[in-house]
């Protein structure tokens, strides 16, 4: 794997429309690939993208990837992680999980959780490469919730 050096910085305003047409690029096929493009709506997005803290990962001039994600009391959730194509392969996702954790750490949480379906085996792989480890969620069979714990409750 070719590893591209990212920066990280807090999303702009004029960013929404490229993160939105990079989902559209990723997330939507990965929700059409497992059966069900309905979990894939532009309109929620653009709701996270609005509400979440989002940060984003730029190389060479442009945007790689994103990461959205949300604060509950101990924990940082990643709600959003979306890697641009034309940089899969290049350890943007990883840079992007090592800079979410080391936020949690700053801002002393306990854990760090992710929601993914159970078809995105892909998600998983780097989640669990990432330390976290699977947790049972029963009103949730189509989800696997990951969490890494940081530090005791």
């Amino acid at each position: 794997m070719t590893r591209v050096k990212v920066e990280i910085r807090t999303k702009r305003d004029g960013d929404d429309s490229m993160l939105l047409y990079l989902a559209e690029e990723t997330l939507h096929p990965l929700a059409a690939g497992a059966g069900h493009p309905e979990r894939y709506d532009p309109s929620d997005l653009l709701v996270l993208l609005a509400e979440a803290s989002v940060f984003v990962a730029e190389a060479q001039g442009e945007i790689a990837g994103y990461v959205a994600v949300e604060r509950a009391p101990e924990t940082l959730e990643v709600r959003c992680l979306c890697v641009n194509p034309a940089f899969e392969a290049q350890a943007v996702a990883h840079q992007l999980m090592d800079w979410v954790e080391g936020l949690a750490f700053a801002e002393q949480r306990c854990r760090l959780r992710a929601l993914v379906p159970a078809a995105d085996e892909r998600s998983q792989r780097l989640y669990r490469g990432h330390a976290f480890v699977a947790l049972p969620d029963l009103d949730r069979p189509e989800t696997i919730v990951l969490e890494k714990r940081l530090r005791a409750d």
